[in-house]
């Protein structure tokens, strides 16, 4: 794909929100309310405001996170592919992806952490090879974040285990380095967006992202499906000869 493909790949996402922006926006809120579950409970209810509980919502949300995440895919994706959806997909899709969805949102954390932490140590104890080996955390952490703008998508469409949607995103993201930069730029834009004006977090950002990220997800994948049939075609032409 080159930047003119990413570029409308984005436009048709975002076009796609708007015409549904009704189910965008309210899949967005259930999102919100279900994966914040933990720590808005903590934060309203003066009784929970325990260190026990704080420590217990972190771990919780982790699961509501998780869950809702692949929930929101799920029905994105079905919007994306213009088949009839409801509310009901929203179960349907955090009932098939929570556990999953758990574990990749727990390790996309914990590399994130350990990257920084890399990088952190490497700056502070300035010797040659922790200076050579900072600028190589910069390049874990960039490559870290572009593997996960794929890695629901590739969980949802292709219903496969935690280390082949890890090791499935890495391969994208290294074959096709330009679309994904464009889409980790554009992502975080919308993230930071989100989090500065508060409100697209609460009725916008999880829908449009899992709209976004599975329509270049289909892009990109149209690609192989591509090659693969040019290379059944080329084998039975073998064959015939």
């Amino acid at each position: 794909m080159s930047f003119g493909q990413s570029w409308r790949t984005y436009l048709r996402a975002f076009k796609l929100s708007y015409e549904h922006i009704g189910k965008v926006m309210l899949t967005n809120l259930i999102w919100f309310a279900i994966g914040f579950a933990p720590m808005l409970a903590f934060s309203y209810l003066p009784f929970l405001q325990t260190d026990v509980f704080f420590a217990l919502a972190i771990v919780t949300s982790f699961i509501t996170m998780g869950g809702a995440t692949g929930a929101v895919h799920f029905r994105m994706n079905r919007v994306l592919a213009g088949e009839d959806t409801s509310l009901k997909d929203l179960w349907e899709g955090g009932k098939a992806y929570w556990l999953r969805g758990t574990i990749l949102l727990l390790l996309a954390v914990l590399g994130f952490v350990l990257l920084l932490f890399n990088m952190w140590f490497s700056q502070n104890y300035p010797t040659t090879l922790f200076m050579i080996l900072s600028g190589l955390w910069v390049w874990g952490i960039i490559f870290w974040l572009a593997l996960h703008q794929f890695a629901f998508p590739f969980l949802v469409n292709q219903n496969i285990g935690v280390i082949k949607t890890l090791k499935r995103a890495a391969l994208i993201v290294l074959d096709n380095p330009l679309p994904t930069l464009v889409l980790l730029v554009l992502s975080a834009i919308v993230v930071a967006l989100s989090l500065v004006f508060a409100a697209p977090l609460l009725i916008f950002v999880a829908s449009f992202l899992a709209i976004v990220q599975n329509s270049f997800y289909h892009a990109m994948m149209a690609k192989y499906e591509v090659d693969e049939q040019d290379h059944v075609v080329d084998v039975e032409g073998e064959d015939i000869e």
